[in-house]
């Protein structure tokens, strides 16, 4: 083999080892990002972003400290990351649902928007316990979180319970004063699992448990459609009545 080509043989194989280490950076990078995700959105929701700590964070990811600051340079940067990765899955969760139901009414759509919002609360109980954290009170942070993220969801939301409203299948009252209604009723029984289950003695997040959670928070607050009125059906008259009332006519 001529020496050029050993050599363009030796650096094509150099180049692909290189490629394949750097793919394998690439991935354990992204691995590591992950994990300190995960262990950063327990930490936000169980203490709130006042008593969340990112060397707990980095603790909890098993990595070291110095990596957390390096993929989201402080606790801000790494609050606000939980929080778009999290929005992002909420709003994929109601969207691979919407797309099938497009084509239904605006009260269709609300039921199922309505009984997935139940599904995603018991599937990320810590999502409403962060979310709760952030709403007690004013901050740049729950600025930021209301006008890139709930205030559109909520205004989805709104509109549908008002065209539902207008065919009397919801229930009266400002949508969004019923959608905060609905929600706590929906999750505040998955954020209390531990006390759910020593009363009731069951686990709220079985799926029977689940399908009739569903079941009675949209009773509360859907309308089944009125009956329509039957109309009478008048007796056909006799042959001896119509004789009588013509007598009656011609006299």
């Amino acid at each position: 083999m001529p020496r050029g080509a050993v050599l363009a043989t030796d650096l094509t194989k150099e180049t692909l080892d290189e490629v394949v280490n750097q793919r394998r950076r690439q991935q354990r990078s992204l691995d590591t990002r992950e994990r300190i995700l995960e262990a950063a959105f327990e930490e936000f929701a169980e203490r709130g972003f006042e008593g969340a700590s990112t060397r707990t964070v980095a603790a909890k990811a098993g990595v070291q400290h110095p990596l957390v600051t390096y993929h989201f340079k402080n606790k801000d940067g790494l609050w606000r990351a939980v929080l778009s990765t999290t929005s992002v899955n909420f709003s994929r969760h109601f969207q691979d649902y919407l797309a099938g139901v497009s084509k239904q009414d605006e009260v269709g759509q609300l039921r199922v928007l309505q009984e997935q919002f139940i599904r995603f609360a018991a599937a990320n109980p810590n999502f409403h316990w962060l979310m709760s954290h952030e709403g007690k009170r004013e901050s740049e942070r729950l600025t930021w979180l209301v006008e890139d993220r709930v205030r559109n969801y909520f205004n989805v939301v709104a509109k549908l319970i008002r065209a539902a409203q207008k065919q009397d299948r919801y229930v009266e009252g400002d949508p969004y004063h019923l959608q905060y209604l609905f929600i706590g009723a929906v999750t505040r029984i998955f954020m209390l699992s531990a006390e759910v289950q020593q009363v009731m003695g069951h686990s709220p997040f079985s799926k029977k448990f689940v399908d009739e959670h569903i079941r009675t928070c949209c009773a509360l607050f859907f309308r089944e459609p009125a009956e329509q009125p039957r109309r009478r059906k008048l007796a056909p008259r006799n042959k001896d009545a119509k004789r009588v009332t013509k007598r009656a006519a011609s006299s």
